[in-house]
């Protein structure tokens, strides 16, 4: 293959393997624009989070009483990792795949999430091994059909040759030897050591397959967490930096009130102390800002927009109320590839038993030979054709021990197998269980955050009047500012679970509208053996979410203990309290 034709084709058979080829992208919602704006407090609930369906009246005024909680650090990287050069003959170097980046390819300059996903599938060094990977497991599997094929040898020599104790008068001899031969071998039966080799590889084939899904899988969601990520906390800092401002008004105010002798001088000290841990906000938050960005540039390989369009709902794509898991776990590519290497192992296992079998050729062999001296003899041609049996009688116990070996392996696998469909199933149910416990929480969020915000303003205009203290507001904008940040997280935690969700069922890729230009599947995924039995060692179930549903207390009389009852009967329309 040329390196203009490796070149334009890399990007294509990389995306089409892992199931994310060429992008068909789906249209954005109604209502979501290609290029939004930075997501704030005020239009948060409007186009940023998908599940949002309030706005808050009014911006925090005062910091927290405690220090705002850094994110979790992120893995750091100042550049994105570049495709190492390859310089060895003689096969072409592979080029990278050339693509825009997302940043340069949406009008008004925002990126949205499928052009960030697709420009990591492309990009990502991690996707890029697997995918050499795979195509040298392809390779593999050829060597082993090799031994199906006929070997052809050819031989060529000249030497001399003596020879005593002669019958007859001459009781030695010696003369020049040149001769060549050409010999065809045809494998006929090697009690299927080969043909289980071939299966062998195909299996190992068909894993560096689901590999490669899997890991298109977890760097497309690392690439939807980056993203959201990106867009939480610019929203959180955002939130600080407002805090921040309006806590220095607030300064501001009480100074002047101290000076003028109207207010008190403590006072203007517990304003100018909220003020300092505000700025400690705005800096933790700003910090984990600049973790996220550089987290967003190593997972994608490029620098983080300005501008990122909204998120797109998947709600649709999730099951309304599933009885298992069952379907998520036959698709979860991790999965699969385990049984696929369980499966390969067992091929290994036939083929450590096809040396206890003879082998059998067919061969045919010419050539010329000067066998003896004189010129009677000389370029003498030799033909034969004959089937050859071998048989090895002792290897000094190798094939005993190569059998019990695989025989371990293939236990092994089967154990690999199982614990890897058991995490699989603890992900889904622990992913599930968060979506779910964020459904239930969201409505009290903002029940809190509305009915706050109110109570902070009804303070603050007491406050004016004399009727409150500055404890009691700065207290206020406490509970106001950290009931924001937590709806804020809520909801973007909600975004994050039903994406790793869709992630772990292998959804992820089709539900932002991202499939494969043509099919790559090997042919041995129609021999993969997951069935029922399989499934159920996993032990598929739902977590009960029966606990996640709102009470309220029924108090008895007298002494009677009160009883804590499910309150959904009598909640209103939508949810919400």
């Amino acid at each position: 293959m040329s390196p203009f034709r490796l070149k334009s084709s890399v990007a294509l058979v990389v995306l089409a393997l892992s199931g994310a080829a060429v992008a068909q992208k789906a249209p954005i919602p109604s209502g979501q624009p290609g290029a939004a704006k930075p997501a704030t407090w005020q239009n948060f609930g409007k186009s940023t989070s998908p599940t949002s369906t309030s706005t808050p009246t009014a911006a925090p005024v005062a910091a927290p009483a405690t220090t705002a909680t850094p994110a979790a650090a992120p893995a750091k990287s100042s550049a994105p990792v570049a495709t190492p050069a390859r310089t060895a003959a003689p096969a072409p170097a592979p080029a990278k795949p050339p693509v825009a980046a997302a940043s340069d390819a949406t009008p008004g300059g925002g990126s949205t999430i499928y052009q960030v996903v697709e420009q990591t599938l492309l990009s990502n060094p991690e996707i890029q091994a697997r995918y050499h990977d795979f195509r040298a497991s392809l390779e593999g599997q050829n060597v082993a059909r090799a031994g199906f094929l006929p070997q052809v040898n050819a031989q060529g020599y000249y030497g001399h040759e003596w020879q005593n104790h002669l019958p007859g008068d001459q009781s030695s001899q010696n003369w020049n030897r040149p001769g060549y031969n050409v010999e065809l071998r045809q494998l006929l039966f090697d009690g299927f050591k080969t043909s289980s080799d071939v299966k062998q590889a195909g299996f190992e084939k068909l894993s560096r397959f689901y590999d490669l899904l899997a890991t298109s899988d977890d760097m497309a969601l690392n690439a939807v967490q980056a993203y959201i990520d990106l867009q939480r906390y610019r929203d959180l800092e955002l939130l600080a930096r407002t805090n921040y401002r309006l806590h220095e008004d607030t300064l501001k105010q009480i100074r002047e009130r101290a000076d003028s002798g109207v207010g008190r001088r403590v006072d203007m000290e517990q304003a100018g102390g909220r003020l300092s841990l505000a700025q400690t906000n705005l800096m933790t938050e700003s910090a984990n800002l600049n973790d996220v960005t550089s987290r967003f540039r190593r997972v994608t390989g490029m620098s983080a927009p300005t501008t990122l369009a909204a998120t797109p709902k998947v709600e649709d794509k999730l099951p309304t109320k599933p009885s298992n898991f069952d379907d998520s776990l036959r698709s979860n590519p991790s999965v699969l590839s385990k049984q696929a290497l369980l499966q390969a192992a067992q091929a290994g296992q036939q083929s450590a038993k096809g040396a206890f079998s003879p082998k059998f050729e067919f061969v045919a062999s010419s050539g010329t030979d000067t066998s003896q001296p004189g010129s009677d003899y000389r370029n003498v041609r030799s033909s034969n054709v004959q089937v050859v049996m071998s048989y090895n009688l002792y290897r000094g116990g190798g094939d005993s021990a190569r059998l019990r070996q695989t025989a371990e392996q293939g236990y092994a696998a089967r154990d690999v197998r199982d614990y890897t469909c058991r995490n699989v199933q603890q992900d889904l149910a622990v992913a599930w269980n968060n979506i779910n416990h964020l459904r239930q929480s969201l409505p009290f969020l903002r029940d809190h955050e509305v009915a706050t915000t109110k109570v902070r303003d009804a303070y603050r205009q007491q406050f004016q009047i004399g009727q409150r203290t500055l404890l009691d507001l700065l207290d206020t904008e406490n509970e106001l500012f950290e009931s924001r940040r937590s709806l804020t997280n809520a909801l973007y935690d909600l975004q994050a679970a039903q994406f790793k969700w869709l992630a772990l069922s292998h959804k992820l890729l089709p539900a932002l509208g991202i499939r494969a230009a043509k099919d790559e599947t090997p042919e041995e995924n129609g021999k993969l053996a997951m069935t029922d039995d399989i499934i159920k060692t996993c032990n598929s179930t739902v977590p009960d979410d029966a606990r996640l549903q709102p009470i309220k207390v029924e108090y008895g009389k007298g002494s009677t203990p009160p009883e804590f009852v499910p309150a959904k009967a009598d909640a209103p329309a939508g949810g919400k309290w």
